[in-house]
């Protein structure tokens, strides 16, 4: 199925955050944070890090494709209780999104909605040819599977080199800014689909704070694609649940879609 840049957003929004920790070395030694040159550790820090808090409030531009999507949102992640929910927007409307428990969850704009011939806010969503996921035009599958996507630091590893690091501050807090170009060819696996038989590089920028949690996260690929990831309240509640079961139509059950 066709990847949009609403499945791209999603995808990347949830970018900085895995459990995969095997390896990765200690993010705070003595109170410092330790600062590498290398960009596979880079990425270890950084996985480290968010794998011990699991939850972020997010803030999200993408530009891929002629499209542009913002969003805001809440996420946790690792095994079984991942999940997210984002406030979308996109030239289709405003939509909200919520993955719980490996389900998709939609709420779309009222034109869309009244299309599929159902009064319920809510729609459950399968990856497939039908109304919504063509209005999001895919990446619904690719969602529902992964219970922690690691987009921006798998890259990082897999086709990464550390060009420029700096002390700075972001959001008022001590932060270290990473610049890193990544070679696309290397990473082909990891990056966003608008970008898939790339061969130019991309250039990441990261800002870790002391604990090597990430503050944001900036990417550029020419004129093909560009997003800004901005992290807050790492580790804070989140209010991430499936809508209640009365508020929600299954795509499955809507004839004619």
């Amino acid at each position: 199925m066709r990847k949009s840049v609403v499945g791209v957003a999603l995808l990347v929004a949830l970018g900085a955050c895995s459990a995969q920790t095997t390896g990765a070395p200690s993010p705070n030694a003595g109170g410092q944070p330790v600062v590498t040159t290398d960009a596979v550790q880079l990425a270890a820090l950084a996985k480290s890090s968010t794998a011990k808090t699991s939850t972020v409030k997010i803030d999200a531009t993408v530009d891929a494709g002629g499209q542009h999507v913002t969003m805001t949102g809440q996420g946790k992640f690792g095994g079984d209780s991942a999940g997210m929910a984002m406030q979308m927007g996109t030239a289709a409307g405003s939509m909200e999104i919520r993955l719980v428990d490996k389900a998709i969850y939609l709420k779309p704009p009222a034109a869309a909605k009244a299309r599929l011939g159902t009064d319920k806010p809510w729609v459950k969503v399968g990856g497939s040819n039908d109304a919504i996921s063509q209005l999001i035009s895919g990446g619904l599958d690719q969602l529902a599977t992964q219970d922690d996507p690691a987009t921006f630091l798998n890259q990082i590893a897999k086709g990464g080199k550390v060009t420029r690091t700096e002390k700075t501050t972001l959001d008022g807090k001590p932060a270290t800014h990473y610049t890193v170009d990544v070679d696309t060819a290397k990473a082909q696996a990891e990056l966003p689909p608008q970008l898939a038989g790339a061969v130019a590089p991309m250039t990441v920028d990261l800002w870790l704070d002391n604990d090597n949690l990430p503050l944001q996260m900036t990417a550029a690929a020419g004129d093909k694609y560009t997003a800004k990831v901005h992290y807050t309240d790492w580790g804070g509640q989140v209010d991430v649940a499936a809508p209640p079961a009365d508020q929600v139509a299954d795509l499955a059950d809507l004839s004619g879609h």
